[in-house]
């Protein structure tokens, strides 16, 4: 039979199907088949079965090749044969103006989705010995389309396949670099929160001497001529304690964010420690944990302007250990 572009009239009568469009429909159907390891006897397929010594013949499409066997699924059909191939199989593909000369072929052309029309004889397995292969190279054509565009979606699903290791090695890496971080900052607060439960503890073994207030002009952390004044009296009035500390917070009133009054609250703080240790010589291993608490705390009412003024303040608290009872110089 020659492989010629005839054309073939649709079920509906509607029109002319030109063959290279059956031969790609087959050859996608190859694709779709079961591998060669696979049985090929049983429902919904069947095997072809060829009787040894006498004539035969097959036609479709090439579905799998090991070696030198191959399986052949019949044209609209599910009969599968067993083709087998030997040295002294031709294998040819028409040519010439009218297809009527025959070309011969290499055999390594015959791949899955391949058209083949196939001649030979009954072999001892069932199978048919294979002497004459022909295909069409519009047949060829489509194989190897389907071919390559088959292996280039293998290589993008392998492709995704390492992106996607990539993207959970990065994401494990990201975890275990945030949870060293967190372990890290879950130490430093353990840390912290020891330093400040001794501190506290520390605290327990003192008793209030002098405590004194001081207060701030609105937005500002200038300490003020009275302001000064009161510090220098609780000097004055601290003077020949021993085993002393001094406790400073700063506050401010409610007015502006609360951000903003976090860090005026300890730019006061600063200002009056920095006077302490700059005019009075207080040593700062004395000035224990200094701190703004920003808006926290008002001891007035910031609803009216006498309420925020009181608001806007540092505390200082001199402190002395209940167990020195001796009284000398620092």
């Amino acid at each position: 039979m020659q492989y010629t572009t005839r054309k073939e009239k649709r079920p509906d009568g509607s029109g002319a199907v030109p063959i290279r469009f059956r031969f790609v429909a087959l050859a996608m159907l190859a694709l779709a088949a079961p591998s060669f390891a696979q049985d090929i006897s049983g429902p919904p397929q069947t095997k072809a079965t060829y009787t040894q010594g006498e004539k035969g013949k097959g036609y479709g499409a090439i579905i799998s090749r090991r070696g030198d066997d191959m399986i052949v699924r019949r044209e609209n059909s599910n009969e599968l044969s067993l083709v087998t191939l030997t040295a002294d199989t031709k294998i040819e593909s028409p040519s010439g103006l009218l297809n009527v000369d025959r070309k011969h072929q290499d055999m390594s052309l015959l791949v899955p989705g391949l058209f083949v029309k196939v001649r030979g004889a009954g072999g001892s397995r069932g199978n048919l010995v294979a002497e004459r292969i022909s295909f069409h190279k519009t047949a060829l054509k489509v194989a190897n389309q389907i071919s390559a565009g088959e292996v280039d979606i293998r290589r993008q699903v392998d492709a995704n396949t390492d992106s996607i290791a990539i993207a959970k090695k990065r994401a494990r890496d990201s975890l275990n670099a945030f949870s060293a971080r967190a372990r890290e900052a879950m130490d430093r607060a353990r840390d912290s929160l020891a330093a400040v439960n001794t501190r506290m503890a520390d605290l327990d073994n003192y008793d209030v001497k002098y405590n004194g207030t001081v207060n701030f002009a609105s937005g500002s952390a200038t300490l003020t001529s009275e302001a000064k004044q009161q510090l220098d009296v609780l000097v004055e009035n601290g003077k020949g304690l021993t085993g002393f500390i001094v406790e400073v917070v700063g506050y401010t009133d409610d007015k502006g964010s609360a951000a903003f009054n976090q860090r005026l609250s300890e730019r006061r703080t600063e200002a009056v420690v920095s006077y302490l240790a700059e005019h009075h010589g207080v040593p700062l291993r004395r000035i224990v944990n200094p701190t703004g608490f920003g808006e926290t705390h008002p001891v007035a009412s910031n609803d009216n302007s006498s309420g925020r003024a009181e608001n806007r303040r540092v505390e200082v608290k001199v402190l002395v250990n209940r167990g020195l009872q001796q009284v000398d110089k620092p």
